[in-house]
C-alpha cells in the first residue's frame, strides 16, 4: 500500500489504492487529506517499494555530507589562520602611545644641549609635508592592529562556516 505524508504533521498514512481520488483523515492530527488520483497513487506505491538510494547513508545524501565536510574543513583552516594572527598580535610588544611619546620628549628635550636641539630642529625642518613619515611606535601599532583585525576576521569566518554547516546538517535531518 502506498504511504501518503500528512502535510500538517508529516505522519505517513497507508492508503489503499481503492481510496484514490477521495479524502482520508490523518490518524495523528485528524486533518482531512486529499488522496491523489490513481496514477499518482501508484507512483507513490512504486516509490515506497523501491530500495533506498545508494546515495543515502544514514538519512543524509552524500553530496550534503561532502558539503558539510568542505565547510568544516574551510572553517578549520580559517580558525588556524585566525589563531596564528592572534598569536602574532600578542607577540608584538605594545608600543607607547602618543601621550607616552610626548611625555618622553618633554623629559628629554630640557636635558639636551643647545647644539643638539638645533640639530633636532634642522632634522625636523628637512622633512616636508610630502614626507609625512609616522614615528616608529605608530608603525608598530599599525602592524599590531593589522594582525588583530586579520585574526578576528579569520575566527569570524570560522564561526560563520561552522554555524552554516551545523544548520545545513540539522535541516537535512528533519522529517519531510
Amino acid at each position: 500500500m502506498p504511504k501518503l505524508p500528512c502535510p500538517a504533521c508529516g505522519f505517513s498514512i497507508e492508503v489503499a489504492i481503492s481510496r484514490a481520488g477521495s479524502e482520508v483523515a490523518c490518524p495523528s492530527c485528524e486533518k482531512i487529506i486529499s488522496v491523489p488520483k490513481l496514477g499518482e497513487l501508484r507512483r507513490l506505491a512504486a516509490d515506497a517499494d523501491a530500495p533506498p538510494s545508494p546515495a543515502v547513508a544514514g538519512g543524509t545524501p552524500i553530496g550534503l555530507r561532502a558539503a558539510f565536510a568542505c565547510l568544516i574543513g574551510i572553517a578549520a583552516i580559517a580558525a588556524v589562520f585566525g589563531g596564528y594572527c592572534l598569536v602574532r598580535f600578542a607577540s608584538i610588544p605594545k608600543p607607547p602611545t602618543t601621550a607616552d611619546h610626548l611625555a618622553e620628549v618633554e623629559t628629554v628635550y630640557p636635558q639636551l644641549a643647545a647644539a643638539q636641539l638645533v640639530r633636532e630642529w634642522q632634522t625636523m625642518e628637512s622633512f616636508t609635508e610630502a614626507f609625512a613619515h609616522p614615528y616608529e611606535y605608530q608603525m608598530v601599532a599599525n602592524v599590531r592592529r593589522g594582525w588583530l583585525v586579520r585574526g578576528l576576521i579569520g575566527l569570524g569566518i570560522a564561526a560563520a562556516l561552522t554555524i552554516a554547516a551545523a544548520v545545513m546538517m540539522r535541516t537535512s535531518r528533519r522529517p519531510t
